[in-house]
């Protein structure tokens, strides 16, 4: 069936508005990086960067990741009353569960790396947990515009809070601590205000039963929130563990060119979400699917492609001498990032059908593989064990859940052309590794042929976007069949 117009179009503008909403807290972290690099030494950010992740771990423990209940029974709630229940079930859990918390913070403190920053990690876990919760439940009201501004005034925040604390107070690690604190801090209590979230906080409206039917949504996506983590942030503790905290920071800022492919990604999963759960059931649904996974394959393995192009300049450019190194690693990286995007569309399958067991069981496949790999790679091969590790977990994960949502939802997809991008790519990243002038004149006919692959996808996603009278005009868009102008 064809896909209509209409959703591509609603699909298309959230994603836009998202971008604009995520370009705060995403985009400008990367651009932030230079900065990062020349204010704080490998070492140090390699600290900062444990006790980050130490944090990303406990969030989702605590917090029983209620923010993916509060999108999806958000998105079902059409009263104001049931609003009301959804939005205090989640605040009260989350207000338990991080009292909760303070329990174990005795015995985070005896970890090297905590010392001294145990105080600023349980801050960190109650500032990130309101922001997520609050940032969702806008989300889930339909609120995106709001959420976009949210957005920018996180941007100029996260700015000025970076330039005060590290290059005019020069507080180092502490001060790259607190900018992300107050920054989350700031935008919590804006959304509660702007998006009138305290209108929906009630505690007569704590429904017992209403959040066991959350619960059972939410709790099975802890433990594969965790694996995920696992298999993006394992390599982190390992490389520390054995080759020092100094190289943890080469991989760290190893992961930012990548991140770029992840931002991006970011901004339309969230729009994709929405539509995800909003066309269940529709008659055109599995068309609808098809399409923008083809589409979403096609960006992703260009976008990669490109940043693979200029991936040694970038990385002279945009960080301090002292991790030029990182440019090595940083191929394989993108890599495994791609496949991260990909699992993370299908995983959209597994939450619009409520099967979070599903999706369970395919990340605790990633994580473990990823483990293994991990103590078998790094102690022989440094970074680059890790980053083999990393996207040889993502890579057999991504495999089990394209065949495995594809029975759910009948949607199509070519392996012939999976197996093709991501040799262009394996080619382009092994390229990376050698110096010269031939080089760049490689890399630069391979994403020219990246680009032709997908080409066909990219111009059937121009002509949903544009309107009928300008694809007329345009020979290469006008015999694209739309459905529903």
């Amino acid at each position: 069936m064809a896909v209509d117009r209409q959703s591509y179009l609603k699909l298309i503008t959230n994603t836009i508005i998202f971008a604009i909403g995520s370009f705060g807290s995403k985009l400008l972290v990367l651009i932030l990086v230079p900065l990062y690099t020349s204010a704080l030494l490998p070492e140090e950010y390699g600290t900062v960067d444990l006790v980050a992740q130490t944090a990303n771990i406990l969030l989702p423990i605590f917090t029983l990741s209620v923010s993916e209940a509060a999108l999806r029974f958000g998105l079902d709630s059409s009263s104001p009353e049931r609003r009301r229940t959804v939005y205090t079930n989640c605040l009260m859990t989350v207000f338990f569960g991080l009292f909760a918390m303070a329990a174990i913070f005795p015995l985070l403190s005896r970890l090297e790396y905590l010392d001294g920053f145990s105080l600023i990690l349980y801050i960190y876990v109650w500032t990130a947990a309101l922001k997520q919760l609050n940032a969702t439940y806008t989300r889930a009201l339909e609120k995106v515009k709001l959420f976009a501004f949210d957005g920018i005034l996180t941007t100029f925040l996260m700015i000025l809070l970076n330039i005060l604390f590290l290059l005019k107070l020069k507080w180092g690690m502490t001060g790259y601590l607190l900018a992300i604190i107050l920054s989350d801090f700031c935008s919590s209590i804006f959304l509660f205000i702007a998006a009138g979230l305290y209108k929906y906080v009630n505690p007569k409206c704590f429904d017992v039963s209403a959040l066991k039917d959350m619960l059972r949504y939410c709790v099975p996506l802890v433990p594969t929130t965790l694996l995920w983590l696992v298999t993006s942030i394992s390599d982190r503790f390992i490389i520390a563990y054995f080759h020092g905290e100094a190289m943890n920071g080469i991989n760290t800022v190893a992961y930012k060119i990548p991140t770029i492919i992840n931002t991006i990604f970011t901004m339309f999963s969230q729009a994709w979400n929405m539509s995800a759960i909003q066309e269940n059931g529709s008659e055109g649904r599995e068309g609808f699917y098809t399409s923008v996974f083809k589409l979403n394959q096609a960006v992703m393995y260009v976008m990669a492609a490109g940043i693979l192009l200029i991936n040694r300049p970038l990385t002279y450019i945009w960080v301090n001498p002292g991790y030029h190194e990182a440019m090595l690693y940083s191929p394989i990286l993108t890599m495994a990032t791609v496949f991260t995007c990909f699992n993370v569309f299908l995983g959209s399958v597994y939450i619009a059908e409520k099967r979070t067991k599903r999706s369970f069981a395919t990340s605790l496949a990633a994580g473990l593989i990823n483990i293994v790999l991990n103590f078998a790679l790094i102690p022989r091969f440094g970074i680059y064990g890790a980053a083999g590790a990393t996207f040889a977990a993502y890579f057999a994960v991504f495999f089990f859940r394209l065949f495995d949502t594809s029975k759910i939802i009948r949607f199509k997809f070519s392996l012939g052309g999976i197996i093709l991008n991501t040799i262009i790519l394996g080619v382009m990243a092994i390229i990376n590794q050698f110096g010269g002038a031939w080089v760049y004149i490689a890399l630069g006919v391979l994403f020219i042929v990246c680009f032709a692959v997908n080409l066909k996808e990219l111009l059937n996603a121009s002509a949903y976007i544009l309107p009928a009278k300008i694809r007329e005009k345009l020979p290469i868009l006008k015999n694209i069949k739309v459905n529903k102008e």
